[in-house]
């Protein structure tokens, strides 16, 4: 059951989409969201750089101009969380951290069931959207707070794309090969979807066919006991890394992955496939930890 829902503000256009789709995992759940902002105050004091002799009193008026800025910014984005919450009529709080924004975002995260965050992020402050001013544009300066997270955190991530939209009627595909880190992407994916019209897709990437229909006879019995009635299995043969390309998942609205670990000659769930997913940045992931 997910109760708590942690989602991680900053200050891209990403954040927008990371806000409609916690707003309706919280309606499925009738859950609570608790909107999250972090001042960067290191990335702060690193943009003023090297303080020469006598300008110590300079470089902390610099540093305090900035973090005021900064913190009205954090402001707006705490108001702008709040009414939308409102308008989706989902139970909400605010809460503000200082400090490195991946660290600060890992220990609140303790505390929730569920991740929400932009797939591209934005925390720290030298982080931008590069000289065009626009997000999702090859010139974005992204921070690697994703990467970060999505190593440590024990609850389950869910990256956004950009302007995406969550969708009552959907289907995923879940990469499986029956190890401890596919196991749990496929608890996590069923505690968060668990009964709603979501079309899945098993996938179990090997060269030994028959070790497949047991292991996803047994995972497509486990989801069809959680409530998802269409629930699909297939065998493919290579390295997950070149089977999972962008044709590939194109059909699926969402893609679930563990997020550690190898099986083996085939890399399910290694950070160089979560981190390919993640630069091509048109996929919602479902990245599951713990």
């Amino acid at each position: 059951m997910i109760n708590r829902i942690l989602v991680c503000l900053d200050k891209s256009t990403y954040t927008d989409a990371a806000i409609d789709y916690a707003c309706w995992l919280a309606r499925h759940h009738d859950a609570s969201l608790e909107g999250l902002v972090v001042l960067d105050v290191e990335g702060i004091e690193r943009s003023v750089g090297a303080v020469p002799l006598g300008a110590m009193k300079f470089a902390k008026t610099s540093i305090a101009a900035k973090e005021e800025n900064y913190h009205q910014l954090m402001e707006t984005l705490l108001a702008k969380f709040s009414e939308r919450c409102e308008a989706a009529g989902v139970r909400h709080t605010e809460f503000e951290m200082q400090g490195e924004p991946a660290e600060a975002i890992l220990e609140e995260s303790n505390y929730f069931d569920c991740v929400v965050v932009g797939l591209r992020t934005f925390f720290t402050y030298e982080s931008g959207a590069g000289k065009d001013g626009e997000y999702g544009t090859a010139d974005d300066e992204p921070g690697d707070s994703l990467e970060q997270i999505m190593k440590t955190t024990l609850a389950p991530v869910f990256a956004v794309p950009l302007n995406w939209k969550p969708d009552d009627h959907f289907s995923a595909l879940i990469a499986h090969n029956g190890s401890p880190h596919s196991m749990r992407a496929l608890r996590q994916f069923a505690r968060l979807y668990g009964r709603t019209q979501v079309s899945v897709s098993l996938m179990h990437c090997t060269d030994a066919a028959d070790q497949s229909p047991e292991m996803l006879g047994k995972s497509v019995g486990f989801l069809r006991a959680h409530g998802f009635a269409n629930v699909e299995a297939r065998t493919e043969s290579g390295d997950i890394r070149n089977v999972m390309s962008a044709d590939y998942c194109k059909p699926f609205d969402l893609v679930v992955l563990g997020a550690h670990g190898k099986s083996g000659v085939v890399e399910f769930f290694t950070g160089s496939l979560c981190k390919d997913l993640i630069e091509r940045g048109n996929k919602p992931l479902l990245i599951a930890n713990g």
